[in-house]
């Protein structure tokens, strides 16, 4: 073990004695290194200064930029927590624009590709929970739209806006109905669409006006499962339950 600790002391010395800034691949390789070598082990309780600290601010010296770093495609598609816990506690911006879809944010691509534990670390270092791509879409449209019920949980938890729309006028709702994720429907039928305590404006959206369309989104893709769970899920809701009865008729009739 000592050999392996000495072996990621002297990698992680190099890399930091490099004459120019670290690129975003090396900043990952030194964070690893930096973390195996356990440098400040038992250094904090005579500094007054924890290790975890001393480790983000070492990384932070050495590098062009934590925040791209943790926004690279590396670290998006193949994340590396611990590393990525340290990048964050170095500065990094957990609200940073990746180069994947359509420029979205890191939690956007995160909820997408279903790295809860990539989402919660996020979530606990304060990112943005509503930050939008270029195309409209918010984490939970992406989490809904993929089917990661874990991770909508957790962001309706932070009072992700159900009623958000992006470009095409579609909310997360219909993006799980568009992909039959019924469970995830369930989920977001059955959550508050009120506005949060902070915020004085009513809901720009409707629950009953986003479960219409995704009943109608479930039926044109063909999910008579879907479209079934959807109208037992709310059939005792007299807000609006007698409208869907009258538009699962009318699809009936029409042979949907």
């Amino acid at each position: 073990d000592d050999v392996f600790m000495n072996g990621h002391t002297l990698l992680a010395f190099w890399f930091s004695r490099q004459e120019n800034k670290l690129n975003r691949q090396q900043t990952i390789e030194l964070g690893h290194h930096i973390l195996k070598a356990h440098i400040f082990k038992g250094l904090s309780k005579k500094v007054g200064v924890s290790s975890s600290v001393l480790q983000g601010l070492w990384v932070s010296y050495s590098t062009e930029s934590l925040s791209t770093a943790l926004s690279s495609l590396r670290n998006l598609y193949t994340p590396n927590i611990k590393v990525s816990r340290l990048l964050v506690l170095g500065g990094a911006n957990v609200n940073y624009r990746t180069e994947v879809l359509n420029n979205a944010p890191v939690l956007c691509v995160h909820a997408h590709l279903g790295y809860s534990e990539m989402v919660h670390l996020l979530l606990e270092n304060g990112v943005s929970v509503d930050s939008a791509s270029e195309s409209g879409l918010t984490p939970l449209g992406y989490a809904s739209a993929a089917g990661h019920l874990g991770i909508v949980t957790a962001l309706c938890k932070r009072r992700a806006k159900l009623d958000h729309l992006d470009k095409l006028g579609q909310c997360a709702l219909v993006h799980a109905a568009l992909r039959g994720h019924l469970e995830v429907m369930k989920f977001l039928i059955q959550s508050d669409w009120g506005p949060s305590p902070a915020e004085s404006q009513p809901a720009t959206f409707s629950k009953s006006v986003a479960v219409q369309q995704a009943f109608t989104a479930a039926a044109s893709m063909g999910y008579t499962e879907v479209r079934w769970g959807i109208f037992v899920a709310i059939a005792n809701n007299t807000l609006y339950g007698s409208q869907l009865y009258i538009s699962l008729l009318c699809q009936k009739s029409l042979g949907y």
